[in-house]
């Protein structure tokens, strides 16, 4: 996978993310018909950019989301 498809999906991840919801990866592949490593890859693309956050459940459920910020 090259860096401009990475990118590209990453873009796609996160328009599905704005939306302020958490979603999970079954979530994410429906919506986006990406395959689970492309969404891994654009989640990691995501994270490195500080634009979203993971949360883990008790039961080891991951669901993902934006880091909403703020500016005064």
């Amino acid at each position: 996978m090259i860096n401009k498809q990475i990118g590209t999906n990453a873009g796609i991840i996160w328009n599905l993310l704005n939306d302020y919801q958490k979603w999970n990866i079954s979530q994410l592949h429906e919506a986006s018909g990406l395959s689970e490593q492309e969404i891994y890859t654009a989640i990691g693309w995501l994270s490195r950019e500080n634009k979203i956050e993971i949360e883990k459940t008790p039961n080891g459920d991951e669901y993902f989301y934006l880091v909403i910020e703020y500016y005064f």
